[in-house]
Formats: C-alpha cells, structure tokens, sequence
C-alpha cells in the first residue's frame, strides 16, 4: 500500500473547528513568519496579517470549518461550505520540533503535504512549529543531527530562496456568489443523487406504513433479500456534517440496493480482500463490488473472532490455525446458517471439541504448560533488571550527565549502554551523581531517578519563571518532582477566585 494513494482517501475529510476567520488568521500571523505561511486567495497570495488587515468585520466574524488533504489545507465558510481561502506552506520550511514529552527531538523539512523527519522515522502536519536550534536540555536525534550537518549548505542556501511572495493588501473583501445552496426535501443538497460507493457512510431513511426507519446499507439489503421490505418502498439517503443533515439522494429500497451491489472497489479495498482472502485460506471468491466486500468482511470477522476465541483458550485447547477456523466455520454455516446466532463463542468451542479432539489438552499437557510458563516467567524476571536498565538509559532526560562508575571512573550517560554491551557494566554495578551521596546499583539509581527527579519541562519551566522573576539560582538535575513543584508554585501567581 502506497502512502501518497492512502493520504489520498482522506481528501474529502474535512476536519471543523470552532473559531472565526479573524481567530485563524491571528493564530497564524502570531506563530509563523509570513516567509513561512501565507494565503491564496483567488490565485493571489498573502501573509496572515495583510489579509485579516483588509477584511471587514463580517468577514472576520464568519465561522470557518478547515479542510485537509493531500490537495492541500484550505479554509471553508463553516455555514454555506464554500472555499474562502488556502493555506500555502512554504517548500523551504525546516526546522526543530520540541517533542511534548520526554523523547528526542527531530530535525523536520517539508515533504508535500506533512513535515518529515531527516531520519525518515517521524512524520508531522504542517502546522507544526519549528525552531532553528534546541535548547541544551533537549536531546536530538542522532540520525537527524547527522544529516543536518551533511546539508547544512543547502539548508542555508534554501533559507534565502522563499518560494512565496509577499504582497501587500491595503483592503479585501471575500467575494463570492451569494447564491443560496441548493435545497431538496427540506435539505441542503450534499449530493444531487445516490452515490453506491459511498452508502457505507450514509444515513439511509425507509418509511414503510407512515414510519421512518433509519437503517444502515448492510441492514437495508439484508432486509430486503429476507423479504422484510418491499422494493418500491420510498428510501432518502442523507449525512450528518458540521451539525447539519444533508441531502445525499433519493429512491426505493431496491434501486438502493442495486446501487449497493453495482459499486466498484477501489484498490485499496482489492488489497484489503486479498489481504483477508489470505490470511484465512478463503476460497477464492469474486468480489467485485462494495456489497461483495462488505459481505467478506464479515466473513473474516467471524473467522477472527472464533480464532481468537480458541487462541486465548490456550489453558484448554492446543493451537488452532486459521485455516481449520475458516474450514469449521464454512461447514458449521453449510448445515445452520444461523448456528452463531446465539452464543456463537460456546457452539464453536463445543464443535471443536467434537471434530478436532487432538487439539484438546490433557491434564499431563496443562500441567507440563504450566510448568513452561513458570520457566518462563522466571527467565523473564532475571532479565528484568537488565531490560528495565536499558529502557531507561534509553528513556533518560539528561544523556550528557556525568555518573561516577564505581572502579570505572566518571562517564556520561550516553556512553553507558556501549559499556553493558561489553559486559563492563551491569544493572548490579555500584554508581553515584554526587561526590557525597551512597553508592547505589545501577538499575536502583535509574529506576529512581525516571520515577522521582524533576522532568525535563518542569526543569525549563521553572528557568522560565526565575527569569521573569529576575531570579538567578541554579536548578540541579536531580532535584526531586515535589521540591521543584513547590518552588514552581511560590513564584506562579495566583489566580483569581
């Protein structure tokens, strides 16, 4: 599966948020340089500021709903869903992003619709705000460090060559046509007629006998072959978007369905019956359209749900493939096409039993598991110290720290996961931070210090507030959590009741 034809079966998401025309553009002008980010509006670009400066307070009060894709971000009139204006990134954009917990910061340049990280690990949205350097406390990617070095020439290069064009906006006035949307059935029309490929997504209304019936495609058609619902029976179709319900077309119960059953797949839906068609060792079904599919999906969550049913089972019953699941499972619906109906999860387990007796286990077999799985555990628990050292020399906040090794010497921390995979250092080794303190095992010092000492935010928060507060005290790294919470409230003022 590609990821540009993914990113692509989101072009028509559109994600709404509460806030005004003036409230979007502020917060753009406010967090990005106008080199950066600006709009185009009708063919003509312009920085945040110069545009929310030449429009008039109706059009700065109009609500916006924001719509993204890979055909860009743009800015639609949350009531009447017209396109105002796009949001225009520049293609030089890079930088360093402050990742919001304690992890490595990457290196971020723009790759078409979304920030990627020089390591090719780390994607991001395009909104996301970058920095040209780092504070000492934050550790960066060593991949992206790297890299940046190698293309820091090119990166300086790409600084001066900005590829939007700032144009001054003395007035502006959105102009668009003032037309009233189209209206059906008391509705406004979000499609003009019935789409087959997109009725899984559709609310679809059934009246029957002066009563409406709100009935999803899979329900509808299984009704209608079970001889439930007439075929002229009248049938709306409509979507609920932005608070509002829209007109999506109108028929009967059978030209729905046959809509249903007539839509093609798209590729990713082939990849996806291939995909299950595999996994499960199902006939080779032709499947064709969006019913087809549909109906293999439930086949496979059956097969999924009775696999897993046995597999966690596994006190009780051996390994069960997925082929004999998918096997069992065709021939229980060959004889009872409702066997599942109720209790499904016991009527399996029971036939299980009954045709696969091999599968069951005695009790010297429990007994014999059992005894792996306390091998198991206590394997596990030998190497725990080991593991948990590891994450957390991966996790550390303060990679360049000194550490006192005991008969080692003093060494950063970054340098002590090269030295356990030398065997010269264990989670059992002896180490201190002070000069004054006990020496203490490696893993009980690691262990300590990610429950109990300041994170690396609070840390810069309380910097921040020393500063404004004209303060000059040095904050040391391993000050616990509770002492710099209590200095973080004495100098944050207080709010009022």
């Amino acid at each position: 599966m590609s990821l540009n034809w993914t990113l692509s079966r989101i072009d028509d998401l559109v994600f709404f948020g509460v806030m005004t025309v003036a409230d979007y553009l502020n917060d753009l002008a406010s967090k990005y340089e106008s080199s950066h980010v600006q709009v185009d509006v009708s063919g003509s670009k312009y920085s945040a500021a110069d545009l929310l400066d030449g429009l008039s307070e109706p059009d700065k009060n109009r609500p916006v709903a924001i719509e993204t894709g890979t055909a860009g971000c743009f800015i639609r009139d949350a009531e009447s869903d017209q396109r105002l204006f796009q949001v225009v990134w520049s293609a030089n954009r890079e930088g360093w992003n402050i990742p919001n917990r304690d992890i490595k910061a990457h290196y971020y340049v723009t790759a078409n619709f979304c920030l990627a990280s020089l390591c090719g690990n780390v994607t991001t949205m395009l909104d996301s705000e970058l920095i040209d350097s780092l504070p000492e406390s934050v550790s960066p990617c060593k991949k992206c460090w790297d890299r940046k070095q190698v293309i820091s020439e090119k990166a300086t290069a790409a600084a001066t060559d900005t590829k939007i064009v700032s144009v001054p906006l003395p007035s502006f006035i959105f102009s668009f046509s003032s037309v009233p949307p189209e209206v059906k059935r008391g509705l406004p029309v979000y499609e003009s007629e019935i789409r087959g490929e997109k009725l899984e997504r559709r609310d679809i209304l059934v009246t029957r006998d002066g009563e409406q019936l709100k009935l999803s495609i899979d329900v509808l058609r299984a009704q209608h072959r079970a001889g439930l619902l007439a075929a002229d029976l009248p049938v709306l179709v409509t979507t609920y978007r932005c608070e509002t319900t829209y007109y999506c077309g109108e028929g009967t119960v059978g030209s729905v369905v046959a809509a249903w059953e007539s839509a093609p797949l798209d590729n990713l839906d082939k990849q996806d019956v291939s995909r299950m068609i595999q996994e499960f060792s199902l006939p080779e079904y032709e499947v064709t359209s969006k019913a087809q599919y549909s109906d293999l999906k439930k086949l496979y969550a059956r097969c999924d749900k009775y696999y897993r049913y046995i597999v966690y089972r596994d006190k009780d019953f051996k390994r069960l493939t997925k082929a004999a699941t998918k096997d069992l499972i065709l021939s229980l619906d060959e004889a009872d096409s409702t066997w599942d109906s109720a209790d499904g999860e016991k009527r399996f387990a029971e036939e299980v039993r009954k045709r696969h007796p091999e599968l069951i286990r005695s009790e010297v077999e429990k007994k014999r598991k059992k005894e792996k799985e306390r091998e198991a555990y206590l394997e596990r628990e030998l190497r725990r110290p080991l593991i948990e050292t590891r994450n957390n020399l991966t996790n550390f906040p303060h990679k360049n720290m000194p550490i006192q090794i005991k008969d080692l010497g003093t060494i950063t921390i970054r340098e002590l996961k090269p030295k356990i995979r030398d065997g010269l250092v264990v989670p059992e080794t002896l180490v201190r931070y002070r000069e004054d303190a006990e020496w203490i095992e490696l893993s009980e010092f690691l262990n300590d210090w990610m429950r109990r000492k300041a994170t690396i935010k609070q840390i810069d928060y309380l910097k921040a507030l020393q500063r404004q507060h004209g303060i000059v005290v040095d904050i040391p790294l391993d000050i616990s959590r509770e002492e710099i919470s209590t200095r973080i409230s004495a100098l944050v003022p207080p709010r009022d009741a």
